[in-house]
């Protein structure tokens, strides 16, 4: 099947694969279809959620719970070497 899109859209989805998000374009057009038709709940309820995931990402902060980047990132390459 051949589809057209906006070259915007088009493009936001080229960059996608470049950057290695997705492995081809058709990958990333699946994922696309599958987030906008098949999710399980509403906008408000997908809202919420995230909301809800901010907040704990925040909370773990506020209570000392998080590592610098640099940090973070060194530990995985000692683990992985």
């Amino acid at each position: 099947m051949d589809i057209s899109l906006p070259h915007n859209m088009e493009n936001i989805l080229k960059t996608k694969v470049a950057e290695g998000v997705f492995s081809t374009m058709d990958e990333a057009v699946t994922f696309a279809i599958q987030f906008a038709f098949f999710d399980n709940g509403s906008l408000e309820e997908r809202i919420a959620a995230l909301n809800s995931e901010i907040q704990k990402g925040v909370d773990d902060y506020d209570a000392g719970r998080y590592q610098d980047g640099e940090a973070a990132f060194k530990k995985l390459l000692k683990k992985y070497e």
